[in-house]
């Protein structure tokens, strides 16, 4: 099987596509309001423990509060309080036995309400619940995880050759410091003592700065450690020699993914491509049309016949028609050939879509056992290369097919709604992908334009000898470019309208917003300046910031096309969330982190 990952650096989003056999298998979409947040580590306060369902309820600095269930509790869960409980903070101080729990008390005896605790995120919100979070903390490297407070060396069961496995186990052991456990990933078979060494250094240094946060004895709720974005992840947690290639659009993005791949697998470097066509890379990898039908309840098949998938309060249903299939054939060839069909296609659209939780499949009725039993199997071999945990249970009589998936995050089509990344909340304005992509090539291809152009000028100006008239000829092309580059902007339409009837509906007399002085001057334009410097300085410390601003300058930021979020995005790759904040005053601005909101220390 052929298999690539393929990266869209867009103007409000990264999308990430894994490709197999040159149809689209899962689609990723991240952009500022929408950040990965698996793996972060949190500092939370308990606000409710409730034994009758077995769980507890944490405040850790989202809009709701995250569910511990008392069976993602880990084994040394006394052993980490002890920890929190430390003036100075060090997995070294704690004296962890090996094996599995030692203790015996209920859990509603050990947690309380009030009590700090450190949680990791495993599952994030979905609808009105709040994340899932357990106490089983570790941090993933690429061929190493990271369990503080454990003392064991465990080997990925996916490795099934026994001396390759002893091998392993006893490099990872002579490795593993006081105090820590650690599990060796499948894609560190047949690694070297340096490989692992490196990696697992890597993991100390950042759980040491997670314990240089928890001695400043930070009041929860509090973010202690971001996880890496989804692009990184991917690249983590996918590339490998299974890959033919990584696909990326973006040269800033090309060369981080590079020089990872350089560091961790020099072998497969040159399996990194940099995409410069006029060609979006979607549509250059084939994909896109893919990625359209994503977002559509009817999925056509090729036979003739159709799919519905649509979402219910308590599951997904997708229910299979024949449409106009069937010529030529009895009534059971062509529901077996249909249902043979939906299956394979219904595994692909499970996984682009990323569905989760309790799904219903409604096949066309069989008589026979025999083909219900190989519509079953069809669609259980179509979840063999999926990474979520996906069980399948046998056709009914009634011709039901019950499934259930591991849900680790809302569907991309709960959350977007379409494949440019349009919010779903924004459906009804969210305007057409199609042009959408247009503008941005149009865009792209100026931008190119003038730069090279302003090459041009810069290398005539070195060149002795070179006529005046030369360079400024020169110089009035490029004058031209910009003021198409900016006609180009203006018809890329990106201003999102409900913000902006929301931010009038505000502004109105009588509203608390109205009440505040409005900035002196016309438009802060210095105040801008101040703002893109400050992200310049920092764009290598933080690719996603929360930006606070009084709500006029915050309506100004908004009010150019593309906005100045945008521009500052496609200028310094880093993600500029705005946030509108009366107690701001109008000439200053605030910078916090992204998502949980706290001040950055070398904020203004």
């Amino acid at each position: 099987m052929s298999k690539e990952i393929v990266f869209n650096v867009g103007t409000q989003q990264t999308r990430i596509a894994i490709v197999e056999d040159g149809k689209l298998a899962e689609l990723y979409i991240e952009n500022a309001e929408h950040k990965r947040t698996i793996g972060n580590l949190c500092l939370g306060k308990i606000r409710k423990v409730m034994p009758s369902i077995q769980a507890a309820f944490v405040d850790i600095g989202q809009e709701q509060d995250a569910f511990l269930h008392f069976s993602d509790l880990s084994d040394n869960l006394p052993y980490l309080l002890d920890f929190l409980g430390l003036e100075k903070p060090r997995v070294e101080a704690i004296d962890v036995p090996r094996g599995k729990k030692d203790w015996d008390k209920r859990p509603s005896d050990l947690l309380n309400r009030g009590q700090t605790i450190l949680v990791q995120i495993t599952k994030e919100p979905i609808s009105n619940k709040g994340s899932r979070i357990s106490t089983d903390i570790s941090l993933a490297g690429r061929f190493l995880v990271l369990v503080p407070l454990q003392n064991y060396v465990a080997v990925s069961n996916k490795i099934t050759d026994d001396e390759e496995r002893r091998r392993l186990e006893s490099l990872a052991g002579s490795l593993v410091p006081d105090g820590v456990g650690v599990i060796v990933r499948t894609v560190a078979r047949d690694r070297d003592a340096k490989s692992l060494d490196k990696d697992m250094k890597l993991l100390m240094e950042r759980w040491r700065r997670v314990e240089e946060q928890l001695k400043e004895k930070p009041s929860p709720p509090a973010l202690v450690h971001k996880d890496v974005d989804m692009a990184s992840s991917i690249v983590r947690d996918e590339f490998s020699a299974a890959y033919d290639r990584i696909l990326v659009d973006h040269e800033g993005l090309y060369n981080s993914i590079q020089s990872y791949v350089k560091a961790v697998a020099p072998q497969l470097v040159d399996r990194v491509e940099l995409h410069d066509g006029d060609q979006p890379v979607f549509e250059a990898a084939g994909i896109q049309h893919g990625a359209d039908r994503a977002f559509k309840d009817r999925v056509e098949l090729p036979s003739g016949g159709y799919l519905f998938i649509e979402k219910t309060e308590a599951m997904h249903v997708v229910d299979v028609n024949s449409g106009r299939s069937g010529k030529g054939k009895s009534q059971a060839e062509n529901s077996l050939d249909v249902n043979l069909e939906a299956a394979r296609v219904i595994a692909r659209q499970i996984r682009l879509r990323d569905l989760g939780g309790i799904i219903v499949v409604d096949f066309i009725d069989l008589r026979g056992e025999a083909d219900k039993k190989k519509v079953y199997e069809e669609l259980k071999k179509g979840f063999e290369e999926d990474r979520a945990v996906t069980k399948v249970l046998p056709m009914s009589d009634f011709g039901l097919v019950e499934i259930t998936r591991q849900r680790l995050r809302p569907s991309i089509t709960t959350t977007f709604s379409s494949a440019n990344g349009a919010s779903s909340e924004d459906e009804v304005e969210a305007a057409d992908p199609k042009k959408l992509r247009k503008a941005e090539r149009k865009i792209q291809r100026l931008e190119k334009k003038v730069e090279q152009r302003e090459r041009e000028v810069e290398r005539l100006k070195e060149e002795n000898g070179t006529p005046d008239e030369d360079v400024a000829a020169l110089r009035q092309k490029v004058q031209s470019l910009r003021d198409e580059l900016e006609t180009a902007r203006a018809e890329h339409e990106t201003t999102d309208e409900r913000e902006t009837m929301d931010e009038q509906a505000d502004a109105r007399p009588g509203s608390e917003e109205s009440s505040a002085d409005p900035p002196e001057g016309a438009v802060p334009k210095v105040l801008v300046k101040e703002i893109e410097q400050w992200i310049a300085e920092h764009s290598d410390q933080h690719r996603a910031v929360t930006l606070r601003v009084h709500p006029f300058v915050a309506a100004f930021l908004r009010r150019p096309v593309p906005t100045h979020p945008t521009r500052w995005f496609m200028e310094h790759l880093v993600r500029v969330h705005l946030e509108a904040d009366a107690e701001v005053p109008p000439h200053t601005f605030q910078v916090a982190q992204s998502p949980s909101g706290e001040l950055l220390p070398e904020s203004p």
